[in-house]
């Protein structure tokens, strides 16, 4: 089973690394004789797995990509039925849902009608219930997120969970049809969640008691995922094999010793017969009430396989087991191998039968086992930590040898009771949930005071694929028994994934990124020992774009505190960032063309400049006698190296443009120009691009924009100009090296680079 799980395994990955699919007739070409080879070459037929996986995944992924949602159909005002498929996110400001499809512009899910679209509703009159039929106006557009280093794949997860649109919901009449409901486990779901939230009312870890009991992780409040990332034990909040196998482990001693009690019981169904039927009916409704996450799926197979063994008392092996769990959770959804947790979840149980195979025998105190079953978790995943988040939680094991006796024999198995109790006795369900939301409060001082130790991360810049394979087979060779020989190899293997570096730049030259943070402007300038961040993206109502690019894109290049952050001036989609920023590094200094907007700001002025590594800076608007507000209070700043120059102007205006003109026409040349307010038609005057002459311009706009941004005209008085044109909803992150000695060169345009075939065209 193992090597069948592997071999399917390499199918589906083949199939999600493409930037586009195949066509059937080509599929057909290569699995089809293949096939038939493997077929007749006995040795090989377990590898006909990775065809069946190739074959399997193509066409769960041809189906979902026919279910996108048609472009003719973006940014129209569309009639839209179905019934609310998930539990409602609730924020100050709005309510975020999926939606299952009844009928969109008069037409059943079909090629180009989406069957499950998310939706956001801006000050609901009545708030939408999980399983309730509704009729609404909805404006749709197709998955489209940032593509950045280091940031979230909004659209990959778009894919994965089969959503073929996003949008909202207009302010117009709504309907809500009586009775038709649907989902009963959603609906169940929800309830659940609403009695936990009655009875803990606004205690701080209610969010975590309802993340534990049904996956409601949403609930959770930011610092507190704050401080469960940064202490490695977000895995304790979000339900996964662990927690399953924590409740059938109870449940199987639980009923054990009841059942012992009984001779009659006894002699009718063996005990362990009982304890296992009883295990996988009680894991199988937690997983349920998660929603049936991939490592649900993982450890219910698993489980599953074991009880089968139990009842036909043959011995499970566990290497078989996990094969088997791998080709289970894979034939229901191949889609779920892009998933971090897919990989985080069979790797943390590979890592643990790695140290524990063939040596159970030894005999080893709980406190032992417990120490090795955390060395195996935090080795084995530890270039898989690096390669998906460029970072690695220091203070883990520490955190964990504490929290993982306390979660499991405490916290999970009384906010369970109290979940259960709620519908039963709901004073004495919401007594024990108290009961455990006082023991998270009693513990959490020690977690935070981890969570902020300044050794806490160890930031990296992601790894190349070779680095990776080295650093797995290092921690293969490392966790091996200790009677082993030259177990020192595997660090030697892993070395490199610590001191590797990103390419040095030389001395006199910079590398530019402008980063893609949808509507909203946010670069990066590094020379070979400093960074400047200039603009940070746009603040939301519950996050903003600091938090989800800025930081993850410095944090995938291995920078820590930016040497001085700019925002040009005081409109959200420039300076929204700043407050997560600020969060992460307090000390941090910022200039501004707006101080009054951004608390805590120097004011740019027109003179200022210094020099880093070669590189001068010199900030060429807006002088002392200027007014500090508006669009045309940007600070403009020009970076000059050796051979190229870069000019950043915010959101300068006609106004502003034609003061930079009068005072500095001759100096205004340069190589590459972050164009000024987004590419509208009231910046970049004729004059003033012909004064700059860029060789590159880069366009910092959002996916179908309000604004219709960029302005044609304006695109093409560039392109008239003999500037190449790059923007980053077609690029992404675009990154430059302007190094001594050569032209400028775009180096990367993540979206193109990185294309996948689900990636918006």
């Amino acid at each position: 089973m193992g090597i069948a799980g592997i071999a399917m395994l390499a199918g589906v990955v083949a199939v999600l690394a493409l930037p586009a699919l195949p066509s059937g007739q080509g599929v057909l070409l290569i699995v089809g004789p293949l096939a038939l080879l493997l077929g007749l070459w006995r040795p090989a037929r377990k590898c006909i797995w990775v065809l069946v996986g190739f074959a399997w995944c193509w066409f769960c992924a041809q189906q979902q990509l026919n279910l996108r949602l048609a472009p003719a159909l973006e940014g129209r005002d569309l009639g839209l039925s179905g019934w609310v498929a998930s539990i409602p996110q609730i924020r100050s400001e709005y309510a975020s849902f999926e939606f299952a499809v009844e009928q969109l512009d008069g037409r059943a899910p079909g090629r180009g009608i989406p069957r499950l679209v998310r939706l956001s509703w801006s000050d609901p009159a009545s708030v939408p219930a999980a399983g309730q039929h509704w009729q609404f106006k909805v404006r749709l557009k197709r998955p489209h997120g940032y593509m950045n280093p280091g940031s979230f794949d909004y659209e990959g997860w778009l894919f994965r969970h089969g959503i073929g649109a996003t949008g909202y919901v207009l302010r117009a009449p709504v309907k809500i049809f009586a009775g038709g409901d649907r989902f009963p486990l959603l609906r169940a779901r929800a309830a659940t969640l609403q009695a936990m939230r009655a009875a803990l009312g606004d205690r701080p870890f209610a969010g975590v008691a309802a993340a534990l009991a049904i996956g409601a992780g949403g609930a959770i409040d930011a610092g507190q995922w704050h401080v469960f990332q940064n202490t490695g034990t977000a895995h304790l909040v979000t339900i996964s094999g662990f927690h399953i196998g924590l409740v059938a482990g109870l449940v199987f001693l639980l009923v054990r010793f009841l059942w012992r009690r009984s001779a009659w019981l006894c002699t009718r169904v063996p005990v362990p017969v009982a304890g296992a039927y009883a295990a996988l009916l009680a894991a199988s409704l937690y997983a349920a009430m998660a929603g049936f996450s991939v490592p649900t799926q993982r450890s219910l197979i698993q489980l599953a396989a074991i009880a089968g063994a139990v009842l036909l008392r043959r011995h499970a092996r566990p290497w078989d087991m996990l094969g088997l769990a791998l080709l289970g959770v894979l034939l229901l959804n191949p889609l779920s191998a892009g998933e971090v947790g897919f990989w985080l979840s069979f790797g943390a149980v590979a890592a643990i039968f790695y140290v524990f195979s063939g040596r159970l025998h030894l005999k080893r105190g709980k406190l032992m086992q417990l120490v090795r079953t955390q060395w195996a978790v935090g080795i084995g995943l530890l270039p898989l930590l690096v390669y998906f988040f460029q970072r690695a939680t220091l203070v883990s094991p520490l955190a964990n040898f504490v929290a993982v006796p306390v979660y499991s024999l405490l916290v999970v198995p009384l906010v369970l009771v109290g979940a259960v109790f709620l519908g039963v006795w709901p004073w004495a369900g919401a007594l024990i949930l108290k009961l455990a939301a006082g023991i998270l409060a009693i513990t959490w001082p020690l977690f935070e005071h981890l969570a902020n130790m300044p050794a806490a991360q160890w930031n990296a810049p992601e790894p190349s694929l070779l680095l990776l394979a080295c650093a797995v087979a290092g921690t293969l060779w490392l966790m091996r028994p200790r009677c082993m020989p030259a177990r020192w190899l595997g660090v030697l293997l892993l070395l490199p994934l610590f001191v590797h570096r990103p390419q040095v730049i030389p001395e006199g030259g910079f590398n530019l990124a402008l980063l893609d943070v949808g509507q909203g402007l946010s670069a990066v300038v590094r020379t070979a020992r400093h960074t400047l961040v200039y603009d940070t993206g746009p603040a939301f109502s519950e996050s903003d774009t600091g938090q989800l690019v800025v930081i993850p894109w410095l944090r995938s290049r291995a920078l820590g505190t930016p040497d001085l952050t700019i925002v040009s001036h005081g409109d959200n989609d420039h300076a929204g960032g700043l407050r997560s920023l600020r969060a992460a590094w307090p000390d941090m200094p910022v200039l501004s063309g707006a101080p009054a907007q951004v608390a805590g700001a120097q004011r740019c002025v027109r003179g200022q400049s210094w020099d880093w590594d070669g590189v001068h800076f010199e900030m060429l608007s807006p002088a002392a006698e200027d007014p500090a507000r508006g669009n045309d209070a940007s600070c403009v700043l020009q970076v000059s190296g050796v051979s190229s120059s870069a000019l950043l102007l915010g959101d300068l205006m006609h106004e502003g443009e034609q003061r930079l003109l009068r005072r500095d026409a001759a100096r205004l040349g340069s190589d590459v120009l972050v164009v000024p307010h987004h590419g509208s038609r009231t910046s970049s005057g004729t004059n003033f691009v012909e004064a700059v002459a860029p060789r590159v311009a880069l366009f910092p706009v959002g996916y179908r924009n309000r604004w219709g941004f960029p302005n044609p005209q304006v695109v093409q008085r560039y392109r008239d100009a003999g500037a190449s044109l790059l923007d980053t909803v077609s690029s992404g992150t675009v990154e430059m090296h302007l190094w001594p000695g050569q032209q400028p060169v775009v180096v990367s345009r993540w979206r193109l680079d990185h294309a996948r075939f689900w990636t918006a065209e």
